[in-house]
């Protein structure tokens, strides 16, 4: 109330120097009538000595006992300071008056350069007053034992005022006409001052203080007479609506009574508006409601009385409706509503109270405060703080209940709507469940991380408050921890998951119902064991027991794999035991590829993505359905701040952001942009087959599981980039092209786990090779060329440089060094393309040298090729080659086969066979020599 206004600060603020100073008539004139300023300062601080003297320091020495009195006594406490404050200041001017006797320079009329500092002290002053009015104040000191010794002064001082007056109402008419009547007389001099001045500007300045100083007078008024009104309904209202609802601040604005209008159909007997509450008063009980959260809207779409017109009240737990017979009534209330509500919410009343600088502004429909509930439902008792919309917490905030629950994020329409953070205690514990997860419409749904109390840690998806969709769930505590990755439904574990038991060393992949294994299922111990069978509520069926020497046994057997029953065993080297079982061995089976149709193992990702591509594609349901980027709680909140609060200009969205405009380079750097949803579906799917084949889960027999989830994955990512707006377009590829497209892309996020498996698959052949290869190393070059039976006239004898004490028979690791060195890039890239270009290369590089050794261009044949290779790669002794022979064979474009590429690579894969079998060959040969 009262504030600083910067428009008007700049107008009354004008400096001393900014107004011109000579003994022009004009001077002589001002000159009087700052002799007629000083006459008026120094009477008006001459009553404030007679008022201080004889009323309010006699007030002030009889202190009150019982607590209204002392309340009362606060007031005109805190009513003197404010006295002391505008005397302190008049006798300033005063003195400043004085020394300039005789001038008439417009710079020393105080009036102009100090009326910000005047209106503030009166305002003051005069709030004050009418806060001890409104309480009753002049009625009760009138009453005091203080007056009873200089009431013969008091007397003197009071006898130009009617004999019939109370003296409540004398204090009140003294401490408040002087006061009034020092705004008129200085609204008077700057008249008569603006008429005198010649100069524009000066009369410009002149104006804009004389105005300040109207709507002072007019602001006193509206707050004495808001004063009286609200003192009289305290008086005629019962005590038990006064004791509660009257406030020395508070002031009633409207009545009712006064104004008709009716709350509803018997609803209240009567409505008073006040500067912070809206109160309804009906029989013995009254509801009252706080003007920063009050919506007031015309009643659009309702039924109301014929010939009614209505507004409607919104509150954060009612809404209701006021009717008033009158468009004219209807019109004044609303306004009156608005202007007290934008008032309450600006924490100070207009100056003046109801002057033109209120008309036509509405008050925001979005707020920021802090509520109680208190009716019926989920939120009595309730704290909310943060942002408002019509009634309903809409925006950020925090929600605390009295159990202890706190939840802090987004709302929508009064409920939890976004991204939040929620705490909720557990019984017994001093310990708390954290829930960091999407809401929709008051309940989790989407992403979220779970941090429970029991040292659990969920991080999946949601749905109705419950786990439902894909989850992983983990247990950090040290006596039985565990992990499962997999679906989830109504909270318990269904479907296709994966269970980790860090504690025993093993892993079971397979199908679940309400938390227990059961149908089709696969374990693998630690110690390289691996069965599948059927369960049946964790209860175990017969099944087929994979031994690690290759043997395989169909039966009955306990979890701790003691065979039971009858059963038959096939062993490794082909013989059956008690019946006839499979011919093949175990080397040659792989679990899991008919029980789980790879498409049927994670729908729960490609569902949540497929629902977030339907949105449109919306920004803000990025998070709730891709959110697997994230690897904690503090990253997932960083990446909703990321998203929604703090985005900046140097932090460009995966949407704004200029993209390749080719499908290759699109992909390539969406895949690798944590950001972009596809990046965040390729971390997801990443996560998933982690949990099923690194580890424990490392065993070869799952092999053709994992080969046909990378290429599944490979082609979902292509129909998912083909719905995605904003990409670039393709001249209509079929979808078995894009995957290919797709797959070396991904393949870096699989490849770890994808080449133990396939090492593992071949490291039988891998080891017989390698002992091939150390077998060739101890030949010299020379010796091995010949022992290969290469052409002698592709020997690169000149590329041989010795020194004169060395034998040419003698030199290892010279001949064909470049092609040696360019196939040894073979593990430098996953991408099974480049390995095969690195493949071509090499054979080119082998022919170059030919060709050199020749002197001539020259095509090597088959037979020349073959024996050239072997060399190479018996030099460039690559280790597990046959496991990046069959990662290339399974994984390679469609396109290169039966071409030139896939050629070489069957060169490759014959070297590889032949090189397994030289070990045997030398042994033969030594024994014939």
């Amino acid at each position: 109330m009262g504030g600083k206004n910067s428009s008007r600060d700049s107008r009354i603020s004008a400096s001393p120097g900014a107004f011109s100073c000579s003994a022009s008539p004009q001077a002589m004139s001002t000159a009087g009538i700052l002799e007629s300023l000083l006459q008026v300062e120094e009477n008006f601080s001459s009553c404030l000595a007679r008022i201080d003297s004889l009323i309010l320091q006699p007030l002030l020495r009889a202190e009150p006992q019982d607590p209204k009195g002392k309340e009362n006594f606060r007031l005109l406490a805190l009513l003197n300071d404010r006295f002391q404050s505008l005397w302190n200041f008049t006798e300033e001017n005063s003195r400043i008056l004085r020394g300039k006797s005789g001038s008439g320079c417009i710079r020393d009329f105080h009036i102009l350069w100090k009326g910000e500092l005047f209106l503030s002290l009166y305002i003051q002053y005069f709030v004050t007053f009418a806060n001890f009015v409104v309480v009753q104040g002049f009625e009760q000191a009138a009453k005091s034992e203080a007056w009873k010794l200089p009431k013969a002064a008091l007397k003197e001082f009071l006898r130009d005022l009617p004999s019939e007056k109370s003296l409540g109402l004398a204090l009140l008419s003294v401490l408040q006409e002087p006061f009034r009547d020092h705004v008129r007389s200085h609204l008077r001099l700057l008249a008569r001052l603006r008429e005198l001045l010649e100069e524009e500007s000066e009369r410009d300045v002149v104006a804009t203080v004389e105005q300040e100083f109207g709507k002072l007078e007019s602001f006193i008024s509206q707050v004495l007479d808001e004063a009286a009104l609200t003192k009289e309904l305290w008086k005629s209202l019962g005590s038990k609506f006064t004791d509660v609802l009257c406030v020395p601040e508070r002031r009633l604005l409207e009545d009712s009574r006064s104004l008709p209008v009716a709350a509803g159909a018997a609803r209240s007997e009567r409505l008073l508006l006040f500067d912070d509450v809206l109160v309804l008063i009906q029989g013995n009980s009254f509801q009252s409601f706080d003007l920063k959260l009050v919506w007031v809207d015309e009643n659009c779409g309702e039924k109301s009385a014929p010939g009614s017109h209505s507004l409607r009240i919104t509150t954060p737990e009612e809404t209701f409706v006021l009717s008033a017979k009158d468009p004219r009534i209807k019109a004044v209330w609303r306004w009156k509503l608005e202007q007290a509500v934008r008032q309450a919410l600006n924490g100070k009343r207009d100056f003046p109270l109801w002057g033109r600088s209120g008309e036509g502004s509405e008050a925001p429909a979005r707020r920021f405060f802090s509520y109680v509930f208190r009716a019926e439902g989920r939120l009595r008792g309730a704290t909310y703080e943060g942002e408002w919309l019509r009634g309903k917490p809409h925006g950020k905030g925090t929600l605390k209940w009295r159990d202890g629950r706190n939840h802090v994020g987004d709302f929508r329409e009064g409920l939890e709507h976004g991204f939040g953070i929620r705490l909720v205690p557990r019984r017994s514990e001093d310990r708390y469940d954290c829930y960091k997860c999407h809401w929709y419409r008051g309940k989790m749904r989407g992403y979220g991380i779970c941090e429970y109390g029991n040292d659990l840690v969920y991080k999946g998806y949601f749905e109705d408050d419950v786990r439902q969709g894909f989850g992983i769930l983990e247990n950090f505590s040290a006596q039985h921890p565990f992990k499962y990755t997999g679906h989830w439904e109504k909270d318990k574990k269904n479907g296709y998951g994966i269970w980790e038991d860090k504690e025993r060393g093993e892993r079971y992949i397979g199908m679940w119902l309400d938390d227990h294994r059961h149908g089709e299922g696969i374990v693998v111990t630690q110690s390289g064991l691996c069965y599948q069978r059927t369960f049946h509520a964790d209860k175990m069926g017969s099944g087929i027991l994979l031994l690690e020497d290759d043997s395989v046994y169909e039966g009955n057997f306990t979890e701790d794999l003691t065979i039971i029953g009858k059963g038959k065993i096939s062993l490794a080297d082909g013989s059956v035991l008690e019946g006839t079982l499979s011919s093949c061995s175990g080397r040659d089976i792989q679990l899991g590829v008919k029980e789980f149709p790879v498409e049927k193992r994670w729908p729960g990702i490609f569902q949540q993505f497929l629902e977030f591509i339907r949105s449109g594609c919306k920004e803000e349901m990025e998070e709730s359905f891709t959110g697997f980027h994230v690897q904690s709680s503090k990253e997932l909140r960083r990446s909703q701040e990321y998203l929604f609060c703090q985005r900046g200009a140097e932090e460009i969205s995966w949407r704004s952001e200029e993209w390749p405009e080719e499908p290759r380079g699109y992909l390539e750097k969406a895949l690798g942009c944590s950001l972009h949803p596809l990046g965040k579906l390729l971390r997801a799917l990443s996560a998933a087959f982690q949990a099923a084949y690194s580890g424990v889960g490392a065993n070869r027999h799952l092999l053709a599981m994992a080969q046909d989830e990378v290429k599944f994955y490979a082609g979902k990512i292509w129909e998912f980039y083909r719905a995605l707006p904003r990409r670039p377009p393709e001249e209509d590829p079929s979808i078995q092209q894009g995957s290919s497209l797709v797959l070396p892309l991904i393949l870096p996020c699989f490849y770890p786990e994808l080449s133990m498996l396939y090492m593992l698959q071949h490291q039988r052949e891998d080891n017989l090779y390698c002992q091939g290869i150390a077998e060739l190393s101890l030949f010299p070059d020379i010796l091995l060329l010949e022992f290969l039976e290469v052409q002698k006239h592709l020997w690169p004898l000149k590329d041989l440089t010795l020194t004169s004490n060395q034998r040419r028979s003698l030199i290892k690791d010279k001949c064909f060094l470049s092609a040696t060195e360019c196939l040894q890039k073979l593990i430098a890239t996953v991408d099974p393309g480049e390995k095969l270009e690195i493949l071509r290369r090499t054979c080119a590089e082998l022919e170059r040298t030919a060709c050199r050794a020749l002197g001539r261009d020259y095509k090597l044949s088959m037979d020349d090729l073959l024996p050239l290779l072997i060399f190479v790669v018996a030099r460039a002794k690559i280790q597990h080659l046959g496991a990046e022979i069959h990662l290339i064979r399974d994984l390679m474009d469609p396109s290169n086969q039966g071409g030139m590429l896939d050629f070489l690579l069957t060169a490759l894969e014959s070297c590889y066979e032949h090189i397994q079998k030289i070990r045997l060959h030398l042994k033969e040969k030594s024994h014939s020599c």
